[in-house]
């Protein structure tokens, strides 16, 4: 007998409505997923409001793009819209943005459009009201003039439009307007810097927004390290899928102190991914390289367009991908070589030799160290492991492989002893971090900044009292303990970095 499918199995609106309130967005990622349908829509000007109405927040994006018919308006409001996407060149691709990312900021959502030979139409979508009637329904009707106002106010009196209104806006992340808004505008001038530069025009509270570029590649002291393009094949099912994948890498101008010496992070530093020309991830490693100073200055961008959807493993928010092990490869092979050129001539450019006198009080500090090492709240050691083969994103079972990872074999110091600390000194510019921090084994690695006037004031100008020396490196290597300790993600590693920008950028100052 042939299995039936005749239970009724839809689930229950208010429970989902509510659950697709928070999938993963946040309010500065969520507006710009609504600004996609815009450009989707050939749209020349956006305009992003962010005001209060009768004491309550209200966000408006409008457009003076091609607008939407009943029919197409009628899909744009519902949960999985049927409306063909390009994936090639369109923004949109699961036909959730506008629902999903309105929800995640408000519980009313207001539509206006109009086509060039259509009339003005308006839905309204409200959780209020799913969930008093227990069912996915919207408000479908034809414009009133109050309607028409707010319209023509925010499009003008072109011929095609949409406006889309955010009202009941109870998940904002910022209740301050004004650095909600700012913050926003930051964000924008990122995602869309391409589409900017391209002509289109996007406002913020009536404030234009000029690109910004995370790699400042037309800045003259930047180096345009590559941009190439990669042939992308990948076999799926017995077919072939061929594509180009862009990589842009720069090496940013070594930074003066202020904001910008801040900017170059741990944080900011990596790989800017876009899709169809629109950012939708950014500073991240995709495991090519781990985050590291000594790339504080590389900026990257990874361009794909959404045939490759599939296989770069981007989800519906567009704030993720996972790409497969094949495409993965392709691009690693690429881009590795190059990343080690950027370090090693980073490191070669730092390089800073040790007087002798110093150097030796170095080594009494790390004697000490090792002396008490027992009693230190010190980072702890890799240790050697099996680990079956890392598995990514659309791979297939394959049988288990191992992998050793091994702990770098220490050097032994004179006094025949295993040692935990070792101190180096290295260029790194007067308006770089005190010392760098990192762990091989068991050993822990300080770097002094030797242009910073912290070290010029406390060891180099000290070096016949050795105790103001031995103490300044006890300090440092404290400090550099604890970063070590707490350096387990890229969020931790952002703040420890930054705490330490600051710390710095003041010791320049009170000691200059």
């Amino acid at each position: 007998m042939q299995t039936q499918y005749t239970h009724d199995s839809s689930p229950n609106a208010g429970k989902l409505i509510e659950s697709l309130r928070h999938v993963g967005y946040d309010n500065y990622h969520a507006i710009p997923d609504i600004v996609d349908n815009s450009i989707d829509a050939s749209a020349k000007n956006i305009k992003v409001v962010v005001r209060t109405t009768g004491g309550e927040p209200e966000i408006i994006i409008a457009d003076d793009g091609v607008g939407m018919d009943a029919e197409i308006l009628d899909q744009a409001i519902r949960l999985g819209s049927l409306v063909e996407k390009e994936a090639a060149s369109d923004l949109g691709k699961f036909g959730m943005g506008l629902c999903t990312a309105s929800l995640s900021i408000c519980r009313q959502t207001i539509v206006l459009t109009k086509t060039p030979d259509g009339e003005l139409l308006k839905a309204i979508n409200d959780v209020d009201e799913v969930k008093r009637l227990g069912k996915f329904v919207s408000v479908f009707e034809k414009a009133g003039a109050e309607d028409q106002v707010l319209f023509t106010s925010m499009v003008g009196d072109g011929p095609s439009g949409t406006v889309i209104i955010l009202r009941k806006c109870d998940n904002l992340q910022n209740r301050n307007l004004t650095l909600f808004s700012r913050t926003l505008a930051k964000h924008m001038a990122r995602i869309f810097r391409y589409f900017i530069t391209a002509g289109l025009n996007i406002y913020v509270n009536d404030d234009r927004l000029a690109g910004i570029d995370p790699l400042e590649w037309e800045n003259p002291k930047t180096e345009r390290f590559d941009d190439g393009q990669i042939e992308i094949k990948i076999v799926d099912d017995g077919k072939t899928i061929v594509d180009v994948i862009r990589v842009k890498l720069a090496v940013l101008p070594d930074s003066a102190d202020g904001e910008v010496a801040i900017a170059q992070n741990l944080k900011s530093q990596g790989f800017y991914i876009l899709r169809n020309n629109r950012e939708v991830l950014d500073a991240v490693t995709l495991d090519f390289f781990s985050k590291h100073n000594d790339f504080n200055r590389l900026r990257a961008e990874i361009h794909f367009t959404g045939t490759l959807d599939k296989y770069m493993g981007v989800n519906f928010t567009k704030r993720n991908v996972a790409p497969h092990q094949s495409l993965w490869d392709q691009l690693n092979q690429y881009i590795s070589g190059q990343l080690k050129t950027i370090r090693s001539r980073v490191r070669k450019a730092q390089q800073a030799e040790t007087p002798a006198d110093v150097a030796d009080v170095h080594k009494s500090v790390e004697q000490e160290i090792q002396r008490k090492s027992k009693l230190l709240m010190t980072p702890k050691a890799p240790k050697e492991q099996r680990e079956p083969k890392k598995k990514r994103n659309g791979e297939k079972d394959e049988p288990e492989t191992s992998t050793r990872t091994r702990e770098p074999r220490e050097k032994l110091q004179p006094g025949g002893f295993a040692a935990n600390c070792r101190f180096d000194t290295a260029s790194m510019g007067e308006g770089g971090v005190i010392y760098e921090a990192e762990q091989q084994g068991r050993t822990v690695i300080v770097r002094w900044n030797s242009d910073h006037p912290f070290y010029k004031r406390f060891v180099l100008e000290n070096v016949q009292d050795k105790r103001i020396v031995a103490a300044s490196d006890f300090l440092i290597y404290s400090l550099a303990c604890a970063e070590l300790m707490w350096f387990t993600n890229e969020e931790t590693v952002g703040l420890i970095h930054n705490l330490k920008s600051v710390m710095s950028a003041n010791m320049r100052t009170l000691l200059s």
